[in-house]
């Protein structure tokens, strides 16, 4: 019955009020906690939307690892008071890994926040080809699930990328261009931008798998890789290619993994 309710409540105006009276209960809660470090060593995968981060969350006990919690009311935050949020927020969650796409337009208040500076972060590999294929091929999901606020869009896709993916489709073949350019460029610098933080581990989304037991030991927890998923699309209904990008992207990878 409650997810019968819920589902009905996305598909309506109300979903957007709903969000937002969460995300003032959650802030008010946030602003008792304490602005110091407590101790919480969190690890934190920084990739954008699309390129393991479910996987990767799904391989540890939902008390310690999550994917992408408090989603809404940390977004709008960051953009407000990063600093103070992001300490906040790293005490009241209090986990050991932490798997969510919104860091990678963070990645420069990362490498210079007093104790985000000092964490460890995870860098999921993907050619852009692929995960801008992916990534749209998302976004025609999700307008068929007939969601009422693309707030994702609003706040992360429009905001800090500068493209409008939950009207993709409806573009002329021109447009639908000029906003893969733009996604492109934003990964680009996203995965750059990692070479300023002190603590990364770079790894293939294809080889997460493999990468678990070190991150075991980072976590001194047991990794349970056959418990968790990934989100895949079914039907590819658009295709982007880009070969000189896709060995762009892998040049400067080998030139970050290197220093």
């Amino acid at each position: 019955m409650i997810r019968k309710i819920n589902k009905f409540i996305v598909r309506t105006p109300l979903h957007k009020t709903t969000i937002q009276l969460k995300a003032k209960k959650i802030w008010k809660a946030f602003s008792k906690e304490n602005r110091k470090i407590l101790d919480h060593r969190t690890i934190y995968s920084i990739s954008p939307y699309k390129t393991g981060t479910t996987f990767l969350a799904g391989c540890f006990d939902y008390g310690i690892s999550k994917h992408e919690p408090i989603h809404y009311a940390s977004v709008k935050k960051m953009e407000e008071d990063f600093d103070g949020y992001f300490i906040r927020r790293l005490n009241s969650l209090n986990l050991k890994l932490e798997s969510s796409g919104f860091w990678s337009a963070y990645v420069d208040k990362l490498a210079n926040h007093p104790i985000g500076k000092d964490l460890t972060y995870i860098c999921i590999l993907r050619k852009p080809s692929s995960w801008v294929t992916s990534v749209v091929n998302h976004w025609y999901q999700i307008k068929r699930y007939r969601q009422n606020y693309f707030w994702t869009n609003e706040l992360f896709w429009k905001n800090i990328v500068g493209v409008d993916l939950s009207n993709f489709y409806e573009y002329p073949r021109e447009k639908q261009q000029d906003i893969v350019k733009k996604m492109v460029d934003f990964y680009m610098s996203f995965t750059e931008k990692t070479g300023q933080l002190k603590h990364v581990h770079y790894v293939w989304i294809k080889e997460m798998t493999d990468f678990l037991p070190t991150l075991e030991t980072l976590m001194h927890e047991k990794s349970k890789p056959e418990k968790s998923k990934q989100n895949k699309g079914l039907v590819k209904h658009f295709v982007y290619e880009n070969k000189e990008v896709d060995n762009q992207y892998v040049a400067l990878v080998e030139c970050l993994a290197k220093k």
